[in-house]
């Protein structure tokens, strides 16, 4: 009873989750991207994609999505969002477009809550669950993303996925469990190139678990030798019919993503610095620190330091499978693929948005340390100002994603004094979305005819114009456009260059129409 009651519970916090997520899903847009992978898609599904010789559909900028179609991106993530697109919107014309092509990652990310608690419940129990869920559900980030983010979410959930089942394999050693976390690191795999970190996190793992074993039965390890043999084989033969070249496009993988963002400007900490050239290695521990409300923070910094307690005292007197372990695992699965960026060569865009399989075992982690405060606080506190202190927790994170709907990925922690804090030391926004409402805007107010330019993230900005304004989009410079929409993304300022108008039309008032979160722009819309 008490195992299908746990259950009962996992599938509503999941369903609920996504139908919440579906409810606002028409709020968000599409994302700078979008053109790149969805033409990817239809690539890979064998439908027609645009000609590089005939006129472009959207202003494009180099490199044209057009001819980047055979990119080794992972394939899923190209074609289960375009497939999406073209059912429920091109041919049966049931959602808008950006709905029906941001839908798979609405299931993706609402399946990882659930992941999660069956995760944290089958390590630690229903509360850690439960707690770990809601961190994770109710991480700005991660709902905002959730929207329109094709790839990252879908991996995060994937990377999460393919660790619980290998944990699971560990755990039973049963050829069923073999199978099952074989091909979730086969799927894993070709969603994103960031899986290649599951074997590593597994392999750590195993290793430091039979370390001080100086026997082991060689049955209790088949299984678990035959996952790290098995699941590349198995990940290369799925992607093997998704390429005319599969083995050039496995060889190009390093040179690809060790390049796809070289040179990249980011605005971090109030300096500009070069992806892949002198990257920060604190870079993404600094950005989780912004980006995560503080009690989700100071949660898992809690769980952190009972982690490494537990790790450092326990781990000689413990055997395979154990809380120690579990506590071992969570430590591993969120260092090891933040390694990386201790080379300053490694690739920087974006926030979180590269490392968002990270905020998984945060999320547990973090679930660790608030039970353990909670505990600590029952002998100190009634009942009652334990529960009025969960509702207040929830209202608050609850209150976060609400002021920064729909642009919840622009959320900065009050730990640098929120969104306003981060102006002129952090970008803004990545994404392009805010675009959408100024096109709106544009399609109401701009006269018949009129010349837009828009500076950053024109393809999917384009998308919602008007069919007289896409005519003319940016086909004059920012200077003799009738209107300029401006994306707050500071990094981009020199790389176009747009500082000197931004200035001088902000000084003569020009701007028409901006939308702001707590008076900062998100986007700006220029009259010349």
């Amino acid at each position: 009873m008490k195992n299908k009651l746990v259950i009962i519970i996992g599938i509503l916090i999941t369903f609920a989750y996504l139908v919440i997520n579906l409810l606002i899903i028409n709020d968000f847009g599409l994302t700078w991207d979008f053109h790149y992978h969805h033409y990817a898609g239809l690539y890979h599904l064998g439908l027609p994609v645009p000609k590089i010789f005939d006129k472009a559909p959207v202003p494009f900028t180099p490199p044209d999505p057009r001819l980047t179609t055979e990119d080794p991106f992972g394939p899923f993530t190209q074609i289960i969002p375009t497939l999406s697109h073209v059912f429920l919107y091109q041919k049966w014309h049931l959602l808008p477009q950006d709905t029906a092509y941001n839908l798979p990652m609405v299931f993706f990310g609402s399946l990882g809550v659930g992941v999660i608690y069956f995760f944290l419940f089958q390590m630690f129990g229903l509360y850690e669950a439960m707690i770990g869920s809601l961190f994770l559900a109710l991480l700005p980030n991660y709902i905002g993303y959730l929207h329109n983010d094709m790839k990252d979410i879908a991996n995060a959930f994937a990377f999460t996925l393919a660790i619980y089942l290998f944990w699971r394999l560990v755990k039973s050693k049963k050829l069923t469990d073999l199978f099952l976390a074989v091909s979730a690191f086969a799927f894993a795999f070709n969603v994103k190139i960031n899986s290649v970190m599951i074997p590593v996190v597994c392999l750590i793992w195993i290793i430091l678990i039979y370390l001080k074993r100086f026997i082991v039965k060689r049955f209790s390890l088949s299984y678990i030798i035959l996952y790290f043999i098995l699941s590349p084989l198995a990940a290369i033969l799925l992607w093997w019919p998704f390429w005319r070249n599969p083995l050039a496009k496995l060889l190009e993988l390093p040179y690809f993503y060790s390049h796809n963002t070289l040179n990249m400007p980011v605005l971090f900490m109030g300096r500009i610095f070069h992806s892949g050239v002198n990257t920060p290695w604190f870079y993404p521990i600094v950005y989780l620190a912004i980006t995560t409300p503080p009690i989700i923070f100071l949660s898992f910094l809690v769980g952190l330091m009972i982690s490494v307690f537990y790790v450092i005292n326990f781990y000689h007197k413990s055997n395979e499978m154990n809380k120690t372990n579990y506590y071992l695992l969570l430590l591993i699965w969120f260092f090891v693929p933040l390694f990386r960026y201790l080379s300053p060569k490694a690739g920087a865009i974006d926030g979180v948005r590269h490392f968002m399989e990270a905020v998984y075992p945060m999320s547990a982690i973090g679930a660790i340390g608030w039970v353990a405060m909670i505990r600590w606080l029952r002998n100190r506190l009634a009942k009652t100002a334990i529960v009025i202190l969960h509702v207040i927790v929830i209202i608050g994170l609850i209150k976060n994603i609400v002021i920064f709907h729909p642009y919840q990925t622009s959320y900065f922690s009050p730990l640098i004094g929120g969104i306003s804090g981060a102006q002129g030391k952090f970008d803004i926004d990545f994404w392009g979305t805010p675009q959408k409402e100024a096109m709106i805007w544009l399609n109401k107010n701009a006269p018949q005819n009129s010349f837009v330019n828009v500076v950053m993230a024109q393809s999917s900005a384009a998308v919602y114009a008007r069919s007289d304004l896409l005519n003319n989009l940016n086909t004059k410079d920012i200077w003799t456009s009738d209107y300029v929409v401006l994306l707050n993304k500071q990094s981009f300022f020199n790389l176009y260059p747009v500082s000197e108008y931004l200035n001088l039309r902000i000084k003569e008032k020009k701007n028409v129409y901006t939308k702001k979160i707590d008076s900062v722009p998100l986007v700006w819309v220029f009259k010349n």
